[in-house]
């Protein structure tokens, strides 16, 4: 061994502690995929009967219809219903209603006689808004009576002087 040799301190090589393989977490299929079940109309050219959901009949009604933000009182959209139930209403709005909004909803029942109009108030929930026909039809569903609105929408609807609609069929 030289004296170059002798000074020299040995070289270890460090080796890696023998790895163990690497186990992957077990994968969970993705779920099935929902069925949608049509009926077999749909696959002859004709159209799906869709069954009403509506639990209460809906009558025709024309009346003068005011959605108010309840945060500052402001009135945010004008309409004159189209047709109403005793959960909700379909107002023609010329202005395009923003969903999932809530507002304080009056409602403008014109009387006989040359009285003057009965006020309805409600707090109802915009739940859609579809252009149609150059103008926008709001669906508001009635979440809250103020004072006696049910008790006089329930004795108006149940008046016989309301067309009712049917539903197509």
């Amino acid at each position: 061994m030289s004296v170059a040799e002798e000074n020299q301190e040995p070289i270890i090589e460090e080796q890696e502690p023998p790895q163990e393989e690497a186990v992957a977490a077990p994968v969970e299929a993705p779920p099935e995929p929902k069925t949608v079940v049509r009926e077999e109309a749909a696959f002859h050219g004709q159209a799906p009967r869709i069954q009403e959901r509506r639990a209460n009949p809906r009558y025709l009604a024309h009346w003068r219809a005011a959605l108010v933000d309840p945060a500052d009182g402001n009135v945010r959209y004008l309409g004159k219903t189209d047709n109403i139930s005793i959960c909700g209403a379909a107002i023609i709005s010329d202005t395009n209603v923003p969903p999932r909004q809530e507002y304080h909803v009056y409602l403008e029942i014109p009387q006989v006689s040359g009285k003057a109009p009965l006020i309805l108030e409600l707090i109802g929930k915009v739940v859609y808004c579809n252009l149609a026909n150059n103008a926008f039809r709001v669906g508001v569903t009635f979440k809250q009576y103020h004072g006696d609105a049910e008790k006089v929408l329930r004795s108006i609807v149940s008046s016989g002087k309301l067309k009712q609609l049917s539903d197509p069929g």
